[in-house]
């Protein structure tokens, strides 16, 4: 049995046969969609966001754009929303920093639980509609491609793949993706997951990996936290399991990377397996890189960082510290 269908069998155990349940939907492929919006926020309206809609293009020429400022796009993941990570998170760190544009996506509605199958077929409206509003900004609003930088946690991080499939203005300037998910995107097909050929630049964090999160290297470069597949402080509670907190701290450490003076720095090693069976502890490399919001466009290949298991999780350099 190939792994698709063993995950299309255990999603539908886990959630009670969400295949054939009357709530979860897979809308045609047509834009603008009312399930799907997007919301404009800036300092000056950080807490009444404006919504931008395709179909009402004086929505998008009265927004209250900082000019030639870098948009930031976020989109969250299954059962997600406009105020659910990697927003909380990542939105109020940019606001503290710099005066963005940030837009967010929601798409909750197509996004349900316990609806996970649909959800991952729904990415790909996703993905086209918000190809839709870039290329009308672009096109018709005197935006410049390169001001957009889209940054996907989980499932969001596969629609930006989707994205990229649209796109009709270009190639995207940056993608971060924060733990782009796994359960449906084990495929060898680039035009159904999130690669290195959708933006000019592609980083891509992993933290939850063989979990809900993807070992496969998906970037220019990808960043494994702590080996990526658990994340030290990460326990079940009521509120969340063990690997939902491991996949969780992608945009936490993501946003952390927006502010802190420490940094986390990375390691090269040659591949995750060597990684994994100690081999980089044996010859370390003695290149180090910056991991997050300022990553060097230089920065290509396969990295490890450690992080401290409470916030602050950003160890600063290895190297010069000399702590591994």
């Amino acid at each position: 049995m190939s792994y698709k269908l063993l995950a299309v069998f255990f999603l539908c155990v886990s959630k009670g046969s969400a295949l054939f349940n009357d709530n979860c939907v897979v809308p045609p492929l047509i834009c603008p969609n009312k399930n799907i919006t997007f919301w404009l926020y800036t300092r000056a309206n950080e807490n009444n966001p404006h919504e931008l809609k395709v179909s009402d293009t004086d929505s998008i020429a009265s927004a209250p754009w900082v000019k030639n400022s870098p948009i930031k796009v976020l989109i969250h993941g299954y059962t997600g929303h406009k105020d659910f990570s990697p927003n909380t998170e990542i939105r109020p760190a940019y606001m503290e920093c710099c005066n963005y544009n940030i837009i967010t996506v929601d798409y909750n509605k197509i996004a349900l639980e316990p609806c996970y199958l649909q959800a991952t077929r729904n990415i790909e409206l996703v993905g086209m509609c918000l190809a839709q509003l870039i290329d009308e900004m672009v096109q018709n609003h005197n935006f410049q491609l390169k001001q957009f930088h889209v940054i996907g946690f989980s499932l969001g991080g596969q629609t930006a793949g989707y994205l990229s499939n649209y796109l009709k203005s270009g190639k995207l300037d940056r993608i971060s993706a924060l733990d782009p998910a796994l359960p449906m995107f084990a495929t060898s097909d680039k035009m159904k997951k999130l690669d290195f050929n959708d933006a000019h630049y592609v980083d891509v964090l992993h933290t939850n990996a063989l979990a809900k999160g993807k070992l496969e290297t998906s970037g220019h470069a990808d960043f494994y936290s702590n080996g990526g597949v658990v994340q030290p402080g990460c326990k079940s509670t009521k509120n969340q399991t063990k690997s939902g907190c491991d996949h969780a701290r992608a945009p936490i450490y993501y946003a952390e990377s927006i502010l802190t003076t420490t940094g986390f720095y990375a390691t090269r090693c040659y591949s995750w397996i060597t990684y994994i069976i100690g081999l980089c502890n044996l010859f370390p490399s003695s290149e180090e890189v910056l991991y997050g919001e300022y990553i060097s466009r230089n920065t290509t290949g396969i990295f490890f960082f450690s992080t401290n298991s409470e916030p602050p999780y950003a160890r600063g350099s290895m190297i010069k510290t000399g702590r591994s």
